[in-house]
């Protein structure tokens, strides 16, 4: 598309983005589009108007709707990855897609505004097009041509390499590695303990991004950090840059998966140290299980407390802090202003005959109560571990249920994290998530397997079985 035209249409006609580059390609490839059909495009100007997605790759991808859809989208075969693929460029090329962060790079106030981003799109499409056709770009209307002179010299591009074979982009998916469809770069997600890192990692992970990447790194909800861009090519050159400061890859495929974590006794209401016990976690069963095999991905979360702030019980399994009041219920005295009632944040705390009891199925152990009766009936609390099985988040989400009985020391939690899995992996079905497997065989009896130790005493027979795993990422 000539870079003159384009300057013209969005800075003298006065077009906005998306229309400017659906009328330079009208002209550049014979496309026909009326007047009246730009306005179709037009309120995608300016991210939909609330900078949401860029109006010149909404352009560009109205253009290739036009010049690759055989009679209907959904029955042109590879469309929708076509799509997916100029997305990626166009993100590699300006950093993201939405309109308020290419701006916040590329706007300029001597009146350009937006030029830079409209021709880079232009230029996106004009390669994205060529390689569609098999090298061969379809002539511009003859009206439409612009004299040799009034072209503007194309710029150097890189074109991606060819696609890694589906065999490579598995094998490294394993290995943390998600392929970016329609390309030859990948995202590596780099594990983290809980999402903590050092200053020093974090230098090495941004100098790897840099290098390696295309610059950008996201955090995952699993608190992994993932460096995106990477071309399969510099795949074994970007670990070993992360091996200088011990960091590795990880975090997919059907096995445990990294361990997440609140902040713990950092934060006032934190019962347990989440941090100590996710790195123990972590070392036995993230890395002590990273070569066994489940059905389906496993996944863990520590709470500190009952406010649930990184949701455990939505996990495979969650263990939540716990603080039991222990109440001398017979020596209450009846104050009219009880400490244990205003404090109480469930309502579990109610009187009765004049005197305080402690409703057990109300009380999430939070702790909150004790040392708050000025006669010191309730100085007294036990320390635990509740844990959760069956949680799952996303589209089909289900809350986990709590185990029968909280676990007094972490020896015993430890002990029913390690008999969850040998469960799953005894008793589940390929594809099958935990939750799934706790439902078909029961609740109750998962819970006594759980509890009662005789998974593992069978350890050493589970863990040579057979399984294959069913996880897709």
């Amino acid at each position: 598309m000539d870079k003159r035209r384009i300057a013209q249409i969005y800075l003298e006609e006065d077009n906005n983005c998306a229309e400017t580059l659906l009328r330079a390609a009208s002209e550049a490839y014979g496309l026909d589009v009326s007047p009246e059909d730009t306005r179709l495009i037009a309120a995608f100007g300016g991210g939909m108007g609330c900078g949401g997605t860029c109006g010149a790759l909404a352009g560009a991808l109205a253009v290739l709707g036009r010049v690759a859809i055989e009679g209907r989208a959904h029955a042109t075969p590879g469309f929708g990855d076509r799509c997916a693929a100029l997305v990626q460029r166009f993100e590699r090329e300006l950093g993201s897609r939405e309109c308020d962060a290419i701006k916040a790079r590329h706007f300029k106030d001597d009146g350009a505004r937006c030029l830079h981003t409209v021709c880079a799109a232009a230029d996106l499409l004009d390669d994205f097009l060529l390689e569609l056709r098999g090298g061969q770009a379809e002539a511009a209307a003859p009206e439409a041509q612009a004299a040799p002179e009034a072209q503007a010299a194309p710029e150097a591009r890189e074109v991606p390499a060819d696609i890694p074979a589906d065999a490579d982009i598995a094998r490294v998916k394993g290995r943390g590695f998600l392929h970016n469809k329609g390309t030859d770069r990948f995202n590596g997600r780099v594990i983290t303990r809980a999402g903590r890192l050092t200053a020093d990692e974090l230098a090495c992970i941004a100098d790897a991004a840099g290098r390696f990447g295309n610059g950008n790194v996201a955090l995952t909800t699993r608190l992994t950090v993932e460096v995106m861009g990477i071309p399969y090519a510099q795949i074994e050159p970007f670990c070993a840059a992360l091996s200088a400061q011990g960091l590795k890859t990880g975090g997919t495929g059907s096995r445990v998966r990294p361990v997440v974590s609140c902040k713990g006794t950092t934060c006032r209401f934190g019962l347990i140290d989440t941090y100590a016990l996710s790195d123990k976690l972590h070392e036995l069963f993230y890395e002590g299980w990273y070569d066994v095999t489940l059905p389906h991905k496993f996944k863990i979360a520590v709470g500190g407390c009952p406010n649930n702030c990184v949701k455990p019980d939505l996990n495979d399994l969650g263990i939540v802090g716990a603080r039991a009041p222990r109440f001398e219920q017979d020596a209450c005295r009846g104050c009219k202003k009880c400490g244990l009632e205003a404090a109480c944040p469930t309502g579990a705390v109610r009187r009765v005959d004049g005197r305080i009891r402690i409703d057990a199925a109300k009380c999430n152990s939070c702790g909150r109560c004790v040392g708050k009766c000025v006669f010191r009936l309730n100085d007294a609390a036990q320390g635990g571990y509740r844990i959760f099985i069956g949680g799952r988040w996303g589209r089909a989400g289900v809350p986990g249920r709590e185990l029968s009985r909280v676990l007094c020391s972490e020896r015993e939690a430890l002990d029913a994290v390690r008999s969850a899995l040998l469960l799953f992996r005894a008793y589940g079905n390929k594809g099958e998530r935990f939750a799934d497997t706790v439902t078909r065989i029961g609740f109750e009896e998962a819970d006594r397997l759980i509890l009662s130790g005789e998974l593992l005493a069978r350890e050493r027979e589970i863990l040579s079985l057979d399984v294959v795993g069913g996880a897709s990422c």
